[in-house]
């Protein structure tokens, strides 16, 4: 009887490094050799250390293990809780091919994990809850410009790949949106805020900080981490006595040039959608307006962060989407739609994204992309929508040529089966706009928009109704 050929470990290290991850079974017709011959190549002590095991059963796969940037192949996820407690959660390994999540408590695996990975953990992609750490939008896109050149990445996140984006968290991933913290050095960095913690600041002192905020953001985007979203802004933590509060700060250009002027209707205007909604229980606390040095600035508390310390994980529609898979869908109901019916989320949640849209809709909100629409990440399911945000008349927003447009207001009419939520998400417009109107904040020109708009919703109630 023939003796079973060997296997040359550089030869099985090559396949594995150009086909990804594979059966026992395909690398011995790979390499013309019996699975046995496999399985004792594979237990070599320079493969077994470097080869991963993808499942348990005949139907595993292995992987190669693939270093990145001199960072390594295996990277600790940790979550921080709504008390600030940090707890591992999973290992990310980067393999030839693709990603393996490894749950430090595998009993107590997401309920989504099967949904997201394969057997073993694996995944062809980046897991999307990690790709939503890069850096997103105008401050996105500023810190993309002002990070260490030392990185090596391209100076626009849009063009990152996914070993961009785990170089860029090992470097800045301490303090971005959500709650999670993959690596060691940035959670030490975290640690050593935590036992030296920057001051809050004070309530009395946000009109003569808030301007130099804004400055500093405009020049660099450094201050606070990535926020999605085109509207300048920057983040701080705010107290009011022994309360620190961290929020989200949108500013304005200065209100005396017409751009600027058109900017600070349009935060106004911000003000009262989020107002209204947060009557509605769709917003979080209602936000504030602050007009100083010569600009306007909307405050709105962060959903993701609790106290000083304390997190919640967020995940947006577009990652979500993305990682789900499904049929194109290009508005938020029929993305929600196949989210629902995967067992994502709830008949509520669905519900109040079709709310949400309609409203949005009905104020010009012509910037409803997938992500401006969040849902807070737990372990179980089905997944929590979190509160609005952007959510204002963008239809009237300035463009590179033309500071203040007047562009036509003409919303679809609701489709029969959208009648229900439409009509209650028009009495909620017809609320917004004459709140706009009557606001002594707003120019007079915007009110004027503002009172036309409105007529033409209360058109449609009739007509539609």
């Amino acid at each position: 009887m023939a003796r079973p050929r060997q296997v040359d470990p550089r030869a099985l290290t090559l396949r594995l490094q150009a086909g990804g991850a594979r059966s026992a079974q395909d690398l011995a017709a790979a390499l013309d050799v019996d699975r046995s011959s496999i399985s004792r190549a594979l237990a070599l002590p320079e493969l077994a250390s470097q080869v991963v095991r993808l499942g348990t059963t005949r139907g595993a796969t292995y992987a190669l293990r693939r270093p990145v940037r001199g960072l390594g192949d295996s990277f600790p996820i940790r979550r921080i809780d709504a008390a600030g407690q940090v707890r591992d959660w999973a290992r990310l390994v980067s393999l030839h091919g693709g990603w393996q999540l490894d749950w430090a408590e595998p009993h107590r695996a997401p309920e989504w994990a099967g949904l997201v990975a394969g057997l073993g953990g694996f995944s062809a992609g980046f897991p999307f809850f990690l790709g939503e750490a890069r850096p997103q939008g105008y401050l996105g896109r500023a810190l993309g410009r002002a990070l260490n050149p030392a990185l090596n990445l391209p100076a626009d996140p849009r063009h990152w790949s996914d070993d961009d984006t785990l170089v860029y968290l090992q470097a800045e991933g301490d303090d971005l949106p959500g709650d999670l913290i993959v690596g060691d050095p940035p959670l030490r960095r975290l640690q050593a805020r935590w036992l030296n913690p920057p001051p809050p600041l004070p309530e009395a002192g946000r009109a003569e900080r808030y301007p130099l905020l804004a400055a500093a953001s405009a020049a660099s985007g450094t201050p606070g981490s990535s926020v999605e979203g085109e509207q300048p802004k920057f983040l701080v933590a705010l107290a009011a006595g022994d309360v620190v509060t961290p929020v989200l700060v949108k500013f304005t250009d200065v209100v005396a040039i017409p751009t600027g002027r058109r900017w600070a209707d349009l935060l106004a205007a911000e003000a009262h959608a989020l107002a209204l909604l947060h009557a509605q229980g769709e917003a979080p606390a209602i936000p504030r307006l602050l007009d100083a040095a010569g600009r306007r600035f909307l405050e709105t508390p962060r959903y993701d962060r609790v106290g000083p310390r304390g997190r919640r994980g967020v995940v947006s529609l577009r990652a979500l989407h993305d990682a789900v898979g499904g049929p194109a869908a290009v508005t938020w109901p029929a993305a929600a739609a196949q989210l629902h019916a995967q067992g994502w989320i709830d008949a509520a949640a669905l519900r109040s994204i079709r709310l949400r849209h309609a409203f949005g809709t009905l104020i010009g909100n012509t910037d409803m992309h997938f992500g401006n629409l969040a849902f807070f990440l737990g372990d179980t399911l089905p997944l929590r929508l979190a509160p609005a945000y952007d959510m204002l008349p963008m239809l009237w927003a300035p463009t590179p040529a033309q500071s203040a447009p007047t562009p036509s207001f003409a919303p679809a009419p609701p489709l029969p089966a959208e009648q229900p939520t439409w009509q209650e998400a028009a009495g909620w417009a017809t609320e917004f706009w004459q709140r706009v109107a009557d606001d002594a904040r707003v120019s007079a020109e915007f009110a004027a928009l503002a009172r036309a708009a409105g007529a033409h919703v209360a058109r449609m109630r009739e007509m539609f109704g």
